[in-house]
């Protein structure tokens, strides 16, 4: 009986690790599917000249980015009918912090197109790819140290109970 509840014990830290390092990775997953699809954006409506609601529907309609920026800026657009920088900057305060500080900026230059959205989306993809390298640093050294805690905190509860 004793060894079935340190091993409840120890499966529980252990899971609760997992959850937490789920929930932490969110923000790099999103945040590495939006790099990809803001390199696909800044090359489409400035050089290819291709409309947004129509990259939003074709090119830009699959994946991590697209459940959580693309289809909904689709859809405040298409409802809604508001001015685009206001859809952008609804659409990205859902994101998980802090990609939509990162991405808000953009909001503004979408309708104007060209050049200046080129160097715009460039800048961000800078911004966002050093956020990537740090949090994912960040994220593995955090990962260690929760870890570390959780089953030392259940192996002292098991030593409590034993």
């Amino acid at each position: 009986m004793k060894v079935l509840g340190a091993m409840l014990l120890l499966g529980g830290a252990g899971l609760w690790c997992l959850i937490r390092r789920r929930e932490g990775m969110l923000p790099l997953c999103v945040g590495r599917a939006l790099l990809e699809d803001l390199a696909v954006l800044g090359y489409q409506i400035p050089v290819c000249r291709t409309p947004l609601p129509e990259l939003l529907e074709e090119t830009l309609a699959g994946g991590m980015g697209a459940e959580y920026l693309w289809r909904p800026l689709l859809e405040r657009i298409t409802q809604e009918g508001a001015a685009l920088p206001k859809c952008w900057r609804e659409s990205v305060r859902t994101l998980p912090p802090p990609l939509g500080k990162l991405l808000e900026p953009l909001g503004p230059m979408l309708p104007e197109g060209g050049p200046a959205l080129a160097k715009a989306v460039e800048e961000t993809r800078e911004e966002l790819a050093r956020f990537l390298r740090e949090e994912t640093a960040r994220q593995v050294s955090q990962g260690r140290i929760t870890a570390a805690l959780s089953l030392a905190g259940a192996c002292l509860v098991i030593l409590v109970l034993i």
